[in-house]
């Protein structure tokens, strides 16, 4: 498959390309099943905060036929799912934007492209900042009265705890899958070398070092609009940045320690 920049005109009329693709619906169909049914499955922690899985089925479709066809798949998933789980409460459409968001980041990220542990945290960074946080305490708000911000911190500590293992499991998930869909000519091939790279083992330190130094960039707004803790978020934020570094940089060399000479 040839990669195209997703601010191409290739690139647009590939993915509304895929629209016309008969193995392309059918995978989207089994997709919006698999999301249904997993949509069922979740971990309530508290009100309308839980853990959802249906992010696996979504992302891998997404890197399959595109953003154009995800967010239509979402949609759908997002209405069966009303009228098979929740038909006894009223419907509201900000959920569907929020999982047709979710969606348009996946396929954005994924389509078309070497799917990599950073590109793979950048997509699901997105989507639990987007979607989950921002649009979800707004939704929140507006169906049950609860106050935005303080929402908004609950959602924020839960996305930013999950973030790490959430990639992980991802990347794992993406390296036993694309083999599979690259030998039915539905993803780009990878190496071995790539391949391997996906792997629980072998992410796990780039991962952990990206979240440190994201977390690092939270701080920066405490440092600068918080003066009365400044001095605390400084010294955490040096932390992050430090355990980042040093994480990043033992993740490369154990990489390269592992390459094949």
């Amino acid at each position: 498959m040839k990669k195209t920049g997703v601010f191409s005109a290739a690139y647009w009329r590939a993915v509304c390309g895929e629209l016309k693709k008969p193995n392309r619906l059918a995978l989207a169909a089994l997709i919006c099943a698999l999301s249904v049914v997993v949509g069922g499955i979740y971990i309530p922690l508290s009100g309308s905060l839980q853990i959802h899985f249906t992010f696996f089925v979504v992302a891998l479709g997404c890197a399959v036929y595109g953003p154009v066809t995800g967010m239509l798949v979402a949609a759908v998933a997002d209405l069966l799912n009303y009228f098979l789980f929740l038909g006894g409460y009223p419907y509201f459409p900000g959920y569907m934007l929020s999982e047709m968001a979710a969606a348009l980041i996946y396929g954005l990220f994924f389509y078309r492209q070497k799917i990599t542990v950073v590109r793979i945290f950048c997509a699901k960074a997105l989507v639990n900042l987007i979607p989950n946080i921002l649009l979800g305490a707004l939704w929140a708000k507006l169906l049950y009265g609860k106050g935005y911000i303080a929402d908004l911190w609950i959602r924020s500590i839960k996305n930013i705890l999950l973030l790490p293992l959430e990639v992980v499991l991802l990347a794992g998930f993406f390296g036993l899958m694309i083999p599979i869909l690259s030998r039915m000519k539905l993803l780009s091939y990878h190496g071995e070398e790539e391949l391997q790279r996906l792997s629980a083992g072998a992410c796990v330190y780039p991962v952990l070092g990206l979240s440190c130094a994201l977390g690092a960039g939270c701080c920066l707004y405490f440092i600068f609009f918080e003066k009365e803790t400044a001095l605390l978020f400084s010294l955490l934020c040096g932390l992050l940045l430090a355990a980042a570094a040093t994480l990043l940089i033992f993740g490369a060399l154990r990489r390269r320690k592992a390459a094949p000479k």
